[in-house]
């Protein structure tokens, strides 16, 4: 059964015109084709998608890679050079920080002039003005010019009005990374229950643990194009790719680069790294395998073994543990030991073990070969996404969320701890 279309865009393109003085623009006018005094610039090449009613869909790429000129072009704010595109249902957009907003009205003024923009009547902005400003929060600002409000109060504002007129599209572009962390957790629980009611959203973002919580599919666009579209985990994966390879040419003057490589599990999965070493196996010791079964308190055991040039000075390795979406909950980066050299490669191990305090479900984790000091500073030799995943079984622990923190009561007569939390790294040890 064929689902209702929300968006639709075909082979959409925007040229812009790049003159290098000013002068060229009136020489161009006088010229009346005759000769070109411009370059041209494609931001957007040739695009072509479709997002269902009803979806949450990611837009990532680095900065001038057409995100922002593709959501402009479906909200109708900008004109294609070539090609269409189609939205079904009312659009509201957070697009540029306060964009849609007169500076010289106030508050109010503006919320009445973006929601009649949106499609609502006097009077259904009246049922909604006291929500909308509620949502916002900015006091006595609401009767002020907005020229005078900070970036935060603008970006408040507007999603407020954006959210609260409840449309068929919501569109937002990095404008949640402008407010403070209570506004923003706000932001995302009701962008959460939007969704939930069918809303279509089309989310930008250079937070890919957003991308990933937010969107059912991702779009991945480099130079105005499409060059990748599927599950958020992969597709954040393939960005993530593209971002370590140009730091890494960028310390290494271009002589080494982060390409795609053998992924070690199962089935199907990423792996990306450079020619300097790579994990030759991994295993929970349970199991040998790359997959296993634990009960509540069980301790998880996991084996790697890795092959490095002798030139990597500071090799370590981190492990990162990652729900079934491939959030991340928890992890730890280890030094490696590497034994002789032998033919310029030497060889390291390393056994990692945690109490599987976990609830019930799927998890996975990622493993990332590194050169220097820690997880933050160090570059990259490979990364493995998820190869090693593991199911905890139903247990009848009482906690709250995915990780049992060991919280307990403390008696009120001796005023001490009844308990004493474990510490995973202890488990670890190196080998050769």
């Amino acid at each position: 059964m064929s689902r209702e279309m929300a968006i639709s865009a075909e082979n959409l393109s925007k040229c812009y015109q790049i003159y290098d003085a000013p002068k060229d623009r009136l020489l161009q006018m006088l010229a009346r084709g005759r000769k070109r005094f411009y370059r041209e610039f494609w931001a957007l090449d040739d695009v072509s998608l479709t997002v269902e009613k009803g979806e949450t869909v990611g837009i990532i790429g680095r900065n001038g890679s057409g995100k922002s000129t593709l959501l402009q072009l479906i909200c109708g704010t900008l004109m294609p050079t070539h090609g269409h595109v189609r939205g079904d249902g009312r659009i509201a957009a957070l697009l540029e920080l306060g964009s849609g907003f007169n500076p010289e009205f106030t508050g109010r003024e503006n919320v009445y002039m973006n929601a009649a923009v949106l499609g609502l009547s006097s009077s259904e902005i009246d049922a909604r003005f006291d929500e909308i400003i509620a949502f916002a929060n900015i006091g006595d600002f609401i009767d002020q010019p907005t020229k005078i409000y900070s970036s935060g109060m603008l970006v408040r504002l507007a999603f407020a009005v954006s959210v609260c007129v409840e449309p068929d599209i919501l569109i937002v572009d990095e404008a949640l990374s402008v407010g403070d962390a209570s506004f923003q957790f706000k932001c995302l629980n009701r962008l959460e229950e939007l969704t939930a009611k069918g809303t279509t959203l089309l989310f930008v973002s250079h937070d890919m643990t957003m991308v990933k919580r937010f969107c059912n599919r991702v779009i991945y666009l480099r130079q105005g194009r499409v060059v990748a579209s599927g599950a958020p985990d992969e597709i954040a994966e393939l960005y993530l790719l593209d971002m370590r390879d140009e730091q890494r040419q960028w310390a290494s003057g271009g002589v080494i680069p982060v390409t795609r490589k053998s992924f070690m599990g199962e089935q199907d999965g990423v792996a990306f790294g450079t020619h300097e070493g790579h994990i030759s196996s991994a295993c929970f010791t349970n199991t040998q395998q790359l997959s296993s079964s634990y009960l509540y308190g069980d301790d998880i055991e996991i084996h790697v073994e890795v092959l490095l040039k002798e030139s990597i000075s500071r090799p370590n390795i981190s492990f990162t543990i990652q729900e079934a979406r491939l959030l991340v909950i928890g992890g730890a980066n280890f030094a490696l030991q590497a034994g002789p050299a032998e033919d310029g490669w030497r060889r390291a191990a390393i056994t990692v073990c945690f109490p599987a305090n976990l609830s019930a479900g799927r998890y996975h984790i990622t493993l990332k070969l590194l050169d220097g000091e820690n997880e933050h500073t160090s570059q990259l030799i490979e990364k493995q996404v998820a190869p090693l995943a593991f199911d905890m079984l139903p247990n009848q622990k009482n906690f709250l969320g995915m990780v049992d923190l060991g919280l307990q009561t403390v008696s009120p007569a001796s005023n001490k701890r009844l308990f004493q939390a474990d510490r995973p790294s202890d488990c670890a040890t190196h080998g050769e």
